[in-house]
């Protein structure tokens, strides 16, 4: 199921030239930063982690919120996802269609060893074949290396945390902080 939470739809960003010149003040601001928690999107009636949902930081002063649109493009935003707990019962999109409910939670195992750490740098990981796209970042901790990866099929999207067997030697890495 796709992630769709009301309110959130922020632009993808396609190379990290944009990126940074957009967002490179706020992320600046991550450099020395304790993770306090993550969280990732739990699909209720799945039961499962929603792999495209955004993986929200919650730093001492605020929000990171890392995902993913189609096409190799990063959604990358502070403070803007509403983090109430769940979407009691669900809702309609404008056509009818009942999307079921999410819930935040901070129980997902691959993140927890990253809980308490301090952020000391990113990198973004784009491709290395001359085409563009933002394919992930790398956020380089006290604790070790966290890889959030667009890892979906083609046109698809889902977040992997430090995903295996991805084709490392097609990537570039482009240090943000």
């Amino acid at each position: 199921m796709a992630f769709e939470w009301p309110g959130y739809d922020p632009p993808g960003y396609g190379d990290t030239r944009s990126l940074l010149a957009f967002m490179g003040d706020d992320l600046a601001g991550l450099h020395g930063a304790r993770i306090c928690n993550v969280y990732s999107a739990w699909d209720i009636q799945a039961e499962r982690w929603c792999a495209s949902s955004p993986v929200v930081f919650e730093l001492e002063d605020f929000r990171l919120e890392i995902g993913f649109a189609g096409g190799l493009r990063i959604r990358l935003t502070i403070d803007e996802i509403q983090m109430s707990a769940s979407i009691a019962g669900g809702w309609f999109a404008a056509a009818g269609v009942r999307r079921l409910p999410f819930e935040w939670r901070t129980d997902r195992s691959e993140l927890a060893p990253y809980v308490g750490r301090f952020i000391l740098g990113a990198d973004f990981l784009e491709k290395n074949d001359g085409g563009q796209g933002i394919l992930g970042i790398c956020i380089r901790t006290d604790g070790g290396t966290l890889e959030l990866v667009n890892v979906a099929s083609a046109g698809g999207v889902a977040v992997g945390i430090n995903p295996p067997g991805y084709d490392t030697a097609a990537i570039k890495r482009i240090i943000a902080i």
